[in-house]
């Protein structure tokens, strides 16, 4: 009997995480199996290597055949802030300004701000500087949609779903016209 639970378990591990980069403790949870045993079969795996990790403020576990960039995006945008601020701009059909997104995304202004500076050190996103607001807006949509596919195939395919209820984002901007 215990054969039988240990062969399903280690091998939904790696089917898991080979589907696209996940976290440890989301993949305990998607897996429903002891973490001392998701631990046992993910050291087995790493040895052979079978699957890569990526140890920073999360344990992002992913396939090797994966390109750094599409880790570095998924491990990014598991800050939910900073995830908010990449969907809106990704539908957005306009450059928004900070004030925007904060209306839109309801988060803190210094919360989306560090979303933002993340975001640009990363050339995701570009500033249209105008005195005295900048706008920002996603430099390259088909790269990073594709990428969002990749990571996150569940946001990407309910894309279209996902509407932006902006609370009439231009009248914070008519101050400065």
């Amino acid at each position: 009997m215990s054969k039988q639970m240990q062969t399903p378990c280690k091998e939904l591990v790696l089917d898991k995480i080979l589907e696209k980069p996940t976290t440890f403790m989301k993949l305990v949870s998607e897996c429903q199996c002891a973490t001392e045993t998701v631990e046992k079969y993910l050291s087995i795996y790493i040895e052979k290597n079978s699957i890569k990790q990526k140890k920073g403020k999360f344990r992002v576990l992913y396939s090797p055949e994966l390109d750094e960039e599409i880790v570095e995006f998924y491990e990014i945008l598991l800050n939910p802030t900073t995830k908010a601020i990449l969907l809106v701009l990704l539908k957005s059909n306009l450059a928004l300004s900070q004030i925007e997104l904060v209306a839109t995304i309801e988060k803190s202004n210094p919360s989306i701000s560090r979303g933002l500076k993340v975001l640009l050190e990363k050339r995701w996103i570009k500033r249209n500087y105008h005195a005295p607001f900048s706008t920002y807006q996603i430099s390259n949509k088909t790269k990073l949609f594709d990428i969002l596919e990749k990571t996150y195939p569940r946001i990407a395919t309910n894309f279209e779903q996902f509407d932006l209820c902006y609370p009439k984002p231009k009248i914070f901007l008519d101050v400065y016209q």
